[in-house]
């Protein structure tokens, strides 16, 4: 015979009332409280299908994208992440619901009303948040994944691109087709990823005994229009360039490109580039830009994945998730 709620708030020492909340995925205890509950549950074999279909839990699962004052603009990177949660969630038998929560004076706002939702669960896309920022997200006692970075400060589950090896990758192939020293374009917008991607590339050199002292960097927005701008300006007083570069994203790789075309270099005969992220300004370019793929339908995936086992009363110890990259050749490498 199964367990009923009544009975096993008894066992747990428990109100009936937070023992209802963690059985119904609803928001309103802790998430070590929900987990003890959930475990006792499925050991004393309470019948979930009493207050949920099919075992599984009920609830919202958020999708939150943090955006401060120096978040890059909308890369397409983000948008496939969006994408693929839009079809994986509702799968998964979860309502959904995508935010976007600014670092500005309604943050605590914001953050209020998701803790008094019905938040099961949240994937947050943090890409440049501080660690203070996300503590206030993990304050509000759900399960939560960070997305695309991590901290050592902070014990979080997160998956993220393994960015040193895709930059990595990236410089490989560029020293083995043109037996030479590549350049860097260099993001003026510092992010944790970006920072990844250059120790990539200075790994892999070092690996190949060039020294990055002798590497030509050029610094540009990372857009596509800006990076445009910033390399027309430094044409104008500069003459000598490397024979390739790898960018820290595909928009400022062909920004770049499109610089050096309307000076009348020839891609990839003259000059040849190699992007990060296969995003549609690699597939849309002329020529097709070589580029790392990040595979952000497996963030998406894997993300998802953890949140779920964190909901169901998963193992609570922090993991680290990297997706893996690989490089796709395409006319500019």
């Amino acid at each position: 015979m199964s367990i009923t709620a009544k009975e096993l708030a008894q066992l747990l020492n428990l109100s009936t009332a937070s023992v209802s909340v963690a059985l119904n995925g609803k928001p309103g205890v802790s998430t070590a409280t929900r987990k003890r509950i959930l475990t006792a549950a499925h050991e004393y074999g309470y019948d979930f299908s009493a207050s949920t279909k099919e075992g599984k839990l009920t609830g919202t699962i958020y999708y939150v994208r943090y955006v401060s004052y120096s978040s890059p603009q909308e890369a397409p990177f983000f948008s496939y992440l969006a994408s693929s949660l839009d079809k994986e969630i509702p799968a998964k038998g979860y309502k959904y619901k995508s935010i976007k929560i600014l670092e500005d004076a309604d943050f605590d706002n914001n953050l209020e009303k998701i803790k008094y939702s019905d938040c099961a669960g949240i994937l947050l896309l943090g890409t440049d948040i501080s660690s203070d920022r996300l503590k206030s997200f993990l304050a509000l006692g759900f399960p939560l994944v960070l997305m695309d970075t991590w901290f050592n400060t902070v014990p979080v589950n997160c998956v993220k691109v393994n960015n040193l090896q895709g930059a990595y990758l990236a410089t490989e192939y560029l020293i083995k087709k043109y037996k030479c020293q590549p350049g860097y374009l260099q993001s003026s917008l510092r992010l944790y990823n970006y920072e990844e991607r250059f120790i990539g590339y200075t790994q892999a050199l070092e690996k190949y005994r060039m020294s990055v002292r002798n590497s030509d960097i050029n610094i540009t927005l990372p857009n596509m229009y800006g990076a445009q701008a910033d390399m027309n300006d430094i044409l104008m007083y500069k003459n000598q360039f490397a024979r390739c570069y790898i960018a820290d994203t595909d928009a400022q790789a062909v920004g770049a490109m499109m610089a050096f075309q309307s000076r009348g270099y020839k891609t990839p005969e003259d000059i040849a580039f190699v992007g990060f992220d296969n995003s549609f300004y690699s597939e849309n370019s002329h020529p097709g830009l070589s580029t790392i793929d990040a595979y952000p339908s497996c963030m998406a995936e894997a993300s998802l994945n953890r949140l779920l086992d964190m909901i169901k009363g998963g193992f609570d110890i922090p993991v680290k998730i990297e997706i893996g990259t690989s490089l796709i050749e395409r006319g500019s490498a």
